[in-house]
């Protein structure tokens, strides 16, 4: 492995567990066959490739040796691409879908997200040239950028960092004048964007995910302490703070798995363990007490005490 490379995700580190297990389970069976076929592992490195993130990027995401999957999708000294690939590295890449911190700031990226963020913090009230004031880039620049098929890795990074620490943020709150942060409620009305509340943070960048119109959001939606009444059992309909305060309570005071908790607020178990992850490290730049998953025991442990 190589030592230059960032830490590994949560979800790379996840894979590489089920990886673990499975080799081990099948090692006990007397069926383990350290090799598996090429050809799907080079056709989702070709689907990687479509959506921006190239072969060597995924080498970096996983931790894998540089050129570790070169003969694999165009194969070494002069020979075709192999037909057989080690089961370890295969279900790594099979197991791998990026997220936007995996991208090289080389790659661009489908500009969806971005755009949809840009337009959520308008109808906030938040203008793109005040964004681009925030970004410290020129107007034009911003603004054109928001134009083309596809988005750079930075600009889409620097629009979610944007758009994490003002989505419920009042632009008059932050020396914006009242008129001009008006004018942009008005605009962004006018051109039918939506706002936070409509998307969740794991489809706002998928292009095929519809918005949580406001004529779902009822009287379910409304009053106080959203959180505590929905941990209660009540039904109400979670607004993205309600709904980042209750994932945070049940990953720290549950003992479910993320995917229980994923089922259960709706969403996808790579969402759960972003936002759980970008907590605790918010909680560390601020010197806060790092949230840790209090009353989890893992299945295996209760099985070993069970057996005990």
């Amino acid at each position: 492995m190589s030592t230059s490379n960032p830490p590994a995700s949560a979800a790379v580190l996840a894979a590489r567990a089920r990886w673990a297990r499975q080799r081990r389970r099948l090692i006990g069976y007397g069926q383990w066959d350290p090799f598996m076929p090429a050809e799907p592992v080079r056709a989702h490195l070709k689907a990687l490739a479509a959506v921006g993130m190239p072969r060597k990027g995924v080498e970096q995401a996983l931790r894998l040796q540089p050129d570790a999957l070169r003969h694999v999708t165009s194969g070494t000294y002069g020979y075709e691409p192999g037909k057989k690939v080690t089961r370890e590295i295969g279900q790594a890449v099979l197991g791998f879908w990026p997220v936007l911190e995996d991208f090289p700031d080389s790659a661009t990226v489908d500009p969806t997200g971005t755009r949809r963020r840009v337009e959520a913090l308008a109808v906030v009230g938040w203008s793109r040239a005040e964004l681009a004031k925030r970004a410290g880039r020129s107007y034009c620049s911003f603004k054109n950028s928001l134009r083309f098929d596809r988005t750079s890795v930075p600009l889409a990074k620097l629009v979610v960092r944007l758009y994490d620490e003002l989505w419920n943020q009042r632009p008059e709150d932050h020396g914006v004048r009242e008129w001009v942060a008006e004018r942009c409620r008005r605009q962004a009305r006018a051109a039918g964007f939506y706002g936070p509340l409509a998307w969740d943070d794991d489809l706002i960048d998928n292009p095929s995910a519809l918005p949580q119109t406001d004529a779902q959001v009822s009287l379910l939606a409304q009053g106080e302490n959203l959180a505590a009444r929905f941990l209660l059992g009540e039904s109400v309909i979670l607004d993205a703070a309600a709904r980042r305060e209750v994932l945070l309570h049940l990953m720290e005071w549950a003992d479910l798995t993320v995917e229980q908790v994923a089922e259960r607020l709706e969403m996808t178990e790579a969402a759960v363990s972003r936002a759980w992850e970008r907590a605790k490290e918010k909680a560390r730049e601020e010197g806060r007490t790092v949230p840790w998953r209090r009353a989890y025991v893992p299945q295996q442990l209760c099985e070993a005490v069970a057996a005990a």
